[in-house]
């Protein structure tokens, strides 16, 4: 019996809690297949860069007419007296066809260099979007499902004093009908009983909102709630949101490197071979064949008032991205201190919260007392009511709030909350 009941704990516990089970279908779900998709994208980009390193091959056929007789080829006059002699017919015709390829290949050209670099910085970039992606979405998801249970505690503070009311009026029907108490006192525990049932009427509609959201995220609908563990603290070793921006900004350097580098003389070797045919030279009349190609090494220097412009604009785009990556810095390190304080004060919150809820409790026992024996009328004892579930509520949103929190904070340093919550 011993082993049987080990077993079913063990099985329980390996059981991944509903946030777990929220956490991986999330990374399985279209809002994260977008940004791998994204990456995919920026490896073909930066492919694309790399294949210019390689001998570029087109191959061409055309039918051409020229209105005089022009060659099939060069042909030099040694050549053409030759042909003549021997009767063979001369490579020029008015119609040739040809076919044939042309090849280059780039032996020497910075600006691929550095374009190839910005293409790293980019995919690098995606990558940490993608990631931080990931994390924010982790940290919408925690949210919904602590306001999810806000809205769960908040109807269980609606449910506890809309007995507590209900007692209140069946106790208070013995009085009226003794003749002890007047019927109005009837007439308004019902009102505060119908106020509470509406609350309770809008908590149902908020949380079918948010249950709608949490399944947009994950594709799972969540219909109960289970408390939310902080099982591992958040790791604070960089400010994860500020690398993708980094990043950019390298690969914004890489263009300015580039743009400078289109000074520099590119060494291309190129190659072109063609086939031509003509059916009628000019002498002889008969058919004609002839093959044609060169290869060239060549040294290009582009000389252009918009390599000066782009230089300059260049520039101009690093120095604005210089300045976000500094502002948004700034930002996100504030952000991250005022994080750090509102968990401090709001650990403060729902200590005190919760010893709100206990006085309150006590005082509400209190006035239920008093106003079973008339010292406390109808309104003063529904204040009462109030106060437990205004207490309740505060302790609450104490507790949604928390997570919420933790949520910004590990997504500013780049903690996965799948480590870090259950």
């Amino acid at each position: 019996m011993k082993r049987v009941l080990l077993l079913c704990s063990a099985l329980l516990a390996l059981e991944a809690s509903p946030l777990s089970q929220l956490f991986e279908a999330l990374k399985k779900q279209p809002v994260t297949q977008v940004d791998e998709q994204l990456v995919q994208i920026m490896k073909l980009q930066k492919q694309k860069v790399s294949d210019h390193f390689y001998p570029q091959i087109s191959l061409f056929g055309s039918l051409e007419h020229y209105n005089s007789a022009t060659n099939l080829r060069p042909v030099p006059p040694t050549e053409a007296n030759a042909l003549l002699k021997s009767h063979e017919p001369l490579p020029f015709a008015q119609n040739i066809a040809r076919v044939g390829a042309n090849a280059s290949m780039p032996l020497f050209v910075k600006e691929l260099w550095d374009l190839q670099k910005k293409m790293e910085y980019l995919l690098q970039s995606t990558k940490l979007k993608k990631e931080l992606n990931i994390y924010k979405n982790e940290g919408v998801l925690l949210g919904s499902y602590a306001s999810l249970g806000y809205m769960d505690r908040l109807r269980e503070a609606l449910e506890a004093t809309h007995h507590s009311l209900q007692k209140s009026y069946e106790d208070l029907v013995i009085k009226v009908h003794s003749g002890r108490a007047a019927p109005v006192a009837l007439d308004k525990i019902a009102s505060a009983m119908d106020s509470v049932e509406l609350k309770m009427q809008d908590i149902a509609q908020q949380r079918a909102q948010l249950a709608a959201k949490i399944a947009g995220l994950t594709g799972i609908e969540i219909r109960d709630y289970q408390p939310i563990v902080q099982k591992s603290p958040i790791k604070k070793e960089q400010i994860f949101a500020l690398l993708p921006l980094q990043a950019r900004l390298q690969a914004q350097k890489a263009d300015l490197k580039a743009a400078k580098d289109r000074f520099i003389p590119k060494v291309l070797l190129e190659a072109k071979w063609s086939e031509n045919y003509a059916q009628k030279d000019v002498v002889f009349k008969k058919d004609v064949h002839r093959g044609y190609g060169d290869v060239a090494l060549k040294v290009v220097l582009p000389l252009s008032k918009t390599n000066f412009t782009d230089i300059e604009l260049e520039r101009a785009k690093l120095l604005q991205q210089k300045s976000l990556v500094a502002k948004t810095k700034m930002e996100l390190q504030a952000q991250a201190k005022a994080l750090e304080e509102q968990l401090r004060l709001n650990a403060k919150k729902v200590a005190i919260a919760k010893q709100k809820v206990k006085r309150q409790q006590e005082l509400l026992r209190y006035a239920k007392t008093a106003f079973g024996v008339g010292r406390l009328t109808e309104e003063e004892y529904l204040r009462y009511e109030d106060s437990l579930l205004s207490a309740r509520a505060d302790l609450a949103k104490a507790l949604a709030d928390k997570w919420r929190l933790l949520a910004q904070l590990a997504v500013i340093y780049g903690n996965d909350l799948e480590r870090i919550v259950e």
